[in-house]
């Protein structure tokens, strides 16, 4: 009897937090892709990725902070900043802030019946890079412009977000010379996740990036697959965790591995 008693307990348990997660208003936010969902939040992040091939390895580390205000109903502003911690054998460590940048963002949700879909996107503006180097994966000199565009869809305890992203470098004057070459690329992310608790959902993120230039850019190349669990507190905000495991041969992904912390406090729940 105890244990009927005990699978009754647990089982309406999960209903609740099925028709808890079913009446939520809004989309959960991704760990990794950019969301198209626009929020009132503040977003602090722990990163590092590393690759090691042909003998040399890089490493990346960096500390950051992202603050979004949603100023009416379908639009927001968005910045970060941030602090990087990157090297390669045999080179010294670069310790470098992160771009200056400012996006604005627009999301629109639509109920349909039990369901509800979600269409947004955005765009995003990062000044040159102070005081670094140039990489193969960027060149601190120019600017970088980065719209986006997605989709989403929730029933239930299931949501998904997508995003189609590309960025270019470019000059001040705002095109380019016969002189500069300058990287871009476009990015397919999917975010689908399951809320298996009131206060837990996780996360199954890829990403996909492909360069325009697929032979002078090929190390900006990446297919990345990250799963993640996010963890809700009452009054503490949202903590996530997230690992990267590269899809791709070593030798076509930008990156093999990595790991993201990252900490939310959401100024509202609509």
């Amino acid at each position: 009897m105890k244990h009927i008693y005990l699978f009754l307990i647990l089982f309406f348990s999960f209903v609740s937090s099925v028709f808890s997660q079913f009446n939520n208003k809004g989309f959960a936010h991704p760990l990794q892709i950019e969301p198209v969902a626009v929020y009132s939040k503040v977003r602090g992040n722990l990163s590092y990725w590393d690759k090691d091939y042909n003998q040399v390895k890089e490493i990346n580390k960096n500390v950051g902070v992202e603050g979004e205000y949603k100023f009416s109903e379908s639009f927001s502003v968005i910045s970060s900043v941030g602090r990087t911690e990157y090297s390669q054998t045999d080179t010294t460590k670069e310790v470098t802030w992160d771009r200056y940048n400012v996006g604005l963002k627009y999301g629109k949700i639509f109920d349909a019946g039990n369901s509800q879909f979600l269409i947004g996107g955005g765009l995003r503006i990062y000044d040159k890079k102070r005081n670094s180097l140039f990489r193969e994966q960027e060149n601190p000199e120019y600017y970088l412009i980065r719209p986006n565009f997605g989709l989403g869809y929730k029933y239930g305890i299931f949501q998904i977000m997508t995003e189609i992203r590309f960025q270019t470098e470019t000059n001040k004057q705002g095109r380019e010379s016969k002189l500069d070459e300058f990287k871009r690329y476009y990015q397919i992310g999917i975010a689908p996740s399951f809320g298996i608790a009131d206060s837990v959902r996780i996360f199954t993120e890829l990403e996909y990036r492909e360069p325009i230039d697929k032979t002078a850019d090929k190390n900006l190349r990446y297919f990345n697959f990250f799963p993640g669990i996010s963890m809700n507190t009452e009054s503490m905000g949202t903590f996530s965790f997230s690992l990267m495991f590269g899809m791709l041969p070593k030798a076509d992904n930008a990156m093999d591995r990595g790991i993201r912390f990252s900490y939310f406090y959401f100024f509202d729940t609509n």
